[in-house]
């Protein structure tokens, strides 16, 4: 062979023409110890092998076997490129599995919190919908009238009446919506045209949820002895409308549901109902998140249904 050059003076293009297929052949021949052997590993012929062989050393600058009758003999030079070597092998297994576990469809398990009453009356009976389009999906509805943290991960999507202004979080807002007067069919006929809230018995949050914007419009504007269920539950307080108990204030898009009809009032009372800030609903989930086919399946159903529901 001919004698190597400096190192300091060899062009460094040399080192750029390095390929995986190079760290290949050398570890074939590490570990087979015979031209042959790195042959029969590698599918090829034993003088494609001695060819490339000889291409690496150039390229290297430095003889890395000895060919003799006992097989490849490997110098010094090669045992040092070992790890180095071998550490590619391993970056390239890395390069191709790399994307086993990365989601390509709409799988696994989504947790979505919402506040209880949006769960009970629009997203347990939308699922199956969910479901019929990614029926790999699965669902965890932590439902809290408190929030959960999006930032630490406890919910991958969220729904909110107000928009999250902490952490690094994405979110669109879905409706803005006012309220109407909610009662019982037999209730709403027997009221009629409502002309003052005092005519009426009344449903509210109780002390827990009073600083809602609803519940502050029922202390200021409803006799206390006019108000017969103070609860802090949605669907409680739903059922009880349901029931004929009294009249219920909800935002404008629970008027679907089923048992329950707008009580009809003067435009003195509606004006007074307008004097509460709207109703909000915001999607919100964490920036890293929001691509991630199973999160994007589910913030795009959510956006979906509450276009439908405003």
């Amino acid at each position: 062979m001919q004698a190597r050059k400096s190192r300091s003076n060899r062009p460094s293009r040399d080192l750029d023409d390095l390929r995986w297929d190079d760290a290949r052949l050398f570890l074939a021949l590490w570990r087979g110890g015979s031209l042959k052997a790195a042959a029969e590993q590698l599918a090829v012929n034993v003088s494609t092998v001695s060819r490339r062989l000889t291409a690496l050393e150039e390229r290297m600058d430095a003889r890395l076997f000895d060919r003799t009758r006992e097989g490849a003999l490997p110098t010094a030079a090669a045992a040092r490129l070992v790890p180095f070597a071998e550490g590619m092998e391993q970056a390239a297994v890395g390069f191709a599995r790399g994307l086993d576990e990365f989601e390509t469809e709409a799988a696994g398990t989504v947790r979505l919190a919402a506040p209880p009453g949006l769960v009970d009356h629009f997203l347990a009976a939308a699922l199956p919908e969910l479901f019929a389009r990614h029926p790999k999906l699965r669902i965890e509805l932590p439902s809290s009238v408190g929030y959960l943290d999006l930032g630490r991960r406890e919910a991958d999507v969220a729904l909110r009446s107000v928009r999250p202004t902490t952490g690094d979080v994405v979110a669109r807002r879905l409706l803005v919506a006012g309220w109407v007067l909610m009662a019982s069919p037999a209730y709403a006929r027997a009221l009629g045209r409502l002309r003052r809230a005092d005519r009426a018995h009344w449903l509210t949050w109780g002390e827990e949820l009073a600083n809602l914007p609803d519940a502050r419009w029922v202390h200021a504007e409803v006799p206390p002895e006019r108000v017969r269920l103070r609860s802090n539950g949605m669907t409680g307080l739903i059922e009880a409308a349901r029931a004929g108990l009294g009249v219920l204030i909800l935002p404008a898009p629970y008027r679907r549901l089923d048992g329950l009809e707008v009580v009809a009032c003067t435009p003195k009372l509606r004006a007074s109902l307008a004097t509460i800030p709207n109703s909000e609903l915001w999607i919100a989930g964490h920036r890293a998140n929001r691509e991630v086919p199973r999160i994007a399946a589910v913030w795009d159903w959510l956006v979906e249904l509450f276009e439908d529901a405003s």
